[in-house]
This record gives C-alpha cells, sequence and structure tokens, in this order.
C-alpha cells in the first residue's frame, strides 16, 4: 500500500471585473509543477500524484440553490492557472465562509445540505463509470472539496481514495463490485455528503439502496492496454462483505478475483491491488463469454449491480429490430392466443432464466432470459446508468420508438432500438408507433384486505413523454412484448 502525497491547490483571489451581465471575480489555481499536461500519478515510492490545470477544467462555488462554475481562463497545462466566474450573491454556508468542489457538479446530487447535528454536508458524486486513463486515473471522478471563511483562498482536499490495478491482458472493462449479503446491499458509487471537517473531509453520507441512481459497482471502461496502470477513484466508505474485482477481456471472458474481507479505503491513500494475468493470477472464477445460441446482441457497455448486461437486439418472434414481435401473457411460453399463465401462488417473484415461464430461456436457449426490472429500467428513470445513456424518440424506423446510444468510454455511439409496439387488447395491437410494454421477469405480492395482491412489473414506452418512460404494474392477463438480455 503506498501513500498518495497530494498537492495543495492555494486558490486566491486575484481580481474583480464587472461586465453588463454580471460581476466576475478571476481566482488563481496554483500546483506543483509537473512534467505532463494532465493529471498523472508519478512513480515510486510515495505514489505521488499531481495535478496540472486543462483547457475544460471547472470547479463549482457552492451557492444555494445551485453551484456557480469557475471555468479555466489561461494557464491550460501548467501547475498555475486562473479560473473565471460570477461574483456570487448570498452565502453559500450556513455556518459562515465558502466551499468549492472539483470537478463542477450541480443539481441535486451536488449541493449543500444540513447534516442532523446542524452541520454543512457538502453533497457531490461519485460515478459509477470511470474512463480509463493509461497510468492515470478518470479526472472527472477524482473529487476535492475546500472550504474558506472568505473568498481569498481555497485548499482543496482529495475526497477519495485510489485502487491501483495493472492488468497483463488486453481488458474492455474493469469492474469494481460490492459483495452483498441481504437485500439492502452496499452502494459505492452516486450521490455522497461529505463534512469539511476542519479540513480533513469526513464522508457524512454515501450511497445508499434507496437511491436509484447509485450503484453498487463502479466500472472502469476504455482502452485498456496490458502492462499499464489503471486507478479506480473510490469513495472512503466500508465495504462490509468485501469486493470482486471483475477483468473484462477483449474476448468477453470475466476473469474475477474476490477480496472477501470488510474494506474501508482511506481519502487520500493509493490500496496497489497487484497485477493480474490470464494465467498466473488465483482467479476466484473465470466465467466464459455469454451464450447468444446465435442471435444477434447488443452490448452498450453497461454493468447494472455488478453483473454485465447484454441486450437482444430484437423482440421475441421479430423478424428485425424495429418489427413488434410477438405478445405474451405474463410467464407464458407461448404467444397471443395462448391464456396460459404463470402460477403466482409459487414462491419465485423472478421468473427469468426458467424455461417453464420464461419464453426467452426456452425458444432462445443459451444465456437468454426476460430482463428484470433493473436492466431496462435505465430507459426511464434515474440510474447509475442514466448519465451514460443518449434516449431518443426515433420516428425513422417502421415502427418510431426510442434509440438508446452508449456514452459509457469505449462504446461511445454504440445503440440499441425498442420499438413502441403497443399491446394487444381484444387480440388486435393497439397504440403501435405510439407506446409499447414490455414485460420484466419480476413481479410485486403483497396483502390486500386479507387477500394476496400480485402486479406485474413493465417497462412503458410512450410517445407523449419522450423526455423519459415510466415503470408501471399490471394483471398477468395482459399481452406485452418481450425483449430478451443475458446477464453475465
Amino acid at each position: 500500500m503506498k501513500r498518495l502525497a497530494f498537492i495543495v491547490l492555494l486558490c486566491v483571489l486575484a481580481a474583480c471585473s464587472k461586465s453588463n451581465e454580471a460581476t466576475r471575480i478571476q481566482i488563481t489555481a496554483t500546483a506543483e509543477p509537473a512534467t505532463q499536461s494532465r493529471a498523472q500519478i508519478i512513480p515510486g515510492d510515495e505514489g505521488k500524484m499531481q495535478i496540472i490545470w486543462s483547457a475544460g477544467d471547472r470547479f463549482a462555488l457552492y451557492v444555494y440553490p445551485d453551484n456557480i462554475p469557475f471555468t479555466l481562463l489561461s494557464g491550460a497545462s501548467s501547475p498555475v492557472a486562473t479560473f473565471s466566474g460570477e461574483h456570487p450573491v448570498g452565502t453559500a454556508c450556513d455556518d459562515g465562509g465558502w466551499a468549492a468542489l472539483y470537478p463542477y457538479q450541480t443539481g441535486s446530487r451536488a449541493k449543500i445540505s444540513m447534516s442532523p447535528d446542524y452541520v454543512d454536508t457538502f453533497g457531490c458524486e461519485l460515478p459509477a463509470y470511470q474512463r480509463a486513463t493509461d497510468n492515470s486515473f478518470d479526472r472527472n471522478s477524482f473529487l476535492m472539496l475546500a472550504h474558506s471563511a472568505t473568498l481569498g483562498d481555497f485548499s482543496f482536499k482529495p475526497l477519495v481514495a485510489l485502487l491501483k490495478v495493472t492488468p497483463q491482458f488486453g481488458c474492455k472493462q474493469i469492474i469494481l463490485s460490492a459483495r452483498q449479503s441481504d437485500p439492502n446491499y452496499a452502494r459505492i458509487a452516486g450521490s455522497a455528503g461529505f463534512i469539511w471537517n476542519g479540513g480533513d473531509p469526513l464522508l457524512e453520507a454515501g450511497p445508499t439502496f434507496n437511491y436509484g441512481f447509485n450503484s453498487s459497482s463502479i466500472v472502469l471502461s476504455g482502452n485498456i492496454t496490458a502492462g499499464n496502470d489503471y486507478y479506480i477513484c473510490v469513495l472512503p466508505m466500508t465495504i462490509p462483505d468485501g469486493f470482486d474485482l471483475i477483468f473484462l477481456a477483449e474476448d468477453g471472458t470475466q476473469y474475477v478475483r474476490g477480496f472477501a474481507s470488510s474494506f474501508t479505503p482511506a481519502r487520500g491513500k493509493i490500496y496497489d491491488m497487484g497485477a493480474f494475468s490470464t494465467d498466473g493470477t488465483p482467479w476466484t472464477q473465470v466465467k466464459p463469454a455469454p451464450d447468444a445460441n446465435g442471435h444477434p446482441y447488443v452490448d452498450l457497455g453497461l454493468v447494472i449491480d455488478g453483473h454485465k448486461v447484454y441486450f437482444a437486439d430484437r423482440n421475441v418472434g421479430a423478424d428485425a429490430a424495429d418489427a413488434t414481435g410477438d405478445y405474451y401473457y405474463w410467464g407464458s411460453i407461448k404467444p397471443y392466443p395462448s391464456t396460459t399463465y404463470y402460477d403466482p401462488y409459487r414462491t419465485a417473484v423472478d421468473i427469468g432464466g426458467d424455461a417453464t415461464y420464461d419464453v426467452a430461456a426456452k425458444d432462445w436457449g443459451g444465456a437468454w432470459r426476460m430482463p428484470a426490472q433493473n436492466h431496462l429500467v435505465f430507459v426511464g428513470y434515474e440510474t447509475p446508468c442514466v448519465d451514460w445513456i443518449d434516449v431518443t424518440w426515433d420516428t425513422t424506423h417502421a415502427i418510431a420508438g426510442y434509440t438508446l446510444t452508449s456514452c459509457v468510454p469505449g462504446y461511445e455511439g454504440v445503440s440499441l432500438f425498442l420499438p413502441a409496439a403497443g399491446y394487444l387488447d381484444g387480440g388486435s395491437p393497439v397504440s403501435v408507433g405510439e407506446s409499447g410494454k414490455y414485460w420484466y421477469s419480476n413481479y410485486y405480492y403483497g396483502n390486500s384486505f386479507g387477500s394476496r395482491t400480485y402486479k406485474f412489473n413493465y417497462l412503458n414506452l410512450n410517445s407523449f413523454e419522450k423526455t423519459h418512460t415510466y415503470f408501471g404494474q399490471g394483471g398477468y392477463n395482459h399481452y406485452f412484448s418481450i425483449r430478451p438480455v443475458m446477464v453475465q
């Protein structure tokens, strides 16, 4: 384990200038000189990290109800740079003074709130998907916080630790997945809150199970070359049941190395996890690429709840990606007009992969199954995937629907089309090209007035809500579409 020596960034109020639009100030950020034009790790016992400002760099000045961006004005590729932003109006912190976050974040995930003991908590977000950078880390994931009584000096402190991995084979992705012992599993990326704690920032509230946009895994993605060092930014929080490091090789094979003990990284430190080779590492598990059994699929680069997810390029029963395909009762392996359905009095709440009730598993074979709610819900909800998938209502196909385009590093531009295939009403398709309902493999069970209640989950594509779709619950006796997935 190496200790990370961080360069203190001293931000000095340099000048104020007025314009017709707003009063602006300039802040000078200073860091120790370095030999490269980006953030880097310096080899050696100290594991020294250097920050070099780059064009486009921004930090956020916390000011209620949003953050003010300060953008690099001059000094790119230099340890000394000047940032410019609007002069804040009002007070940023209830306890007086100002706080700043690097890199710039805004919105509900990056704001000031009050903790139960009336101390300012500074919100930020650790991305669940991080860009692989040779011998360095994703600059947009390296969170730092600064606090000062005035707008004069800001001393930025790191909020994250770094996990160093050195693969000896080419990879598509490296996945850090928290092991889970109960349904309320650990979330290790997403929305977090810190207190300044006298210059030693302390994690006040880490990502929780209750927030859909928080993730139980962190995915390093992009061009991962054999022999280079790569660093994963992690929050200083406890992963109680240990974790797995999963290396997705270029041929789709997964190499899994498990760490069973509780792990609590300290902010500002590097943890060297070692070198990993396909034949010299004592792997916990090796998983071959999933068997698609001859069916075309799309890899958007998504990892959901620690599992790689591949999507079929078409619906069950469709002869093209933009065709409706067949319509099914929930849990039926035969399409309309079959009225066979899943018996809800069974104990299982997820039929995915069960060929008795899952038509994708039965008819397509291989690793195919119906999607669970979390496999397609990113189309319509704020999840760890939402910032990495561009969802657009698309009328260029034979049937209108949504085109999902990946922004995951290394998968940029890969797209998946979901037609608005409508649904059956009295045996006839309705709302084709306007809406479409896709079954999930799980259902909700509850008690209502002493009797059992079953609600079967589905994804609804709706052209009238083009900015998002929504999750629904219905009876088994509706005929909806099915879009298979493979989960590795």
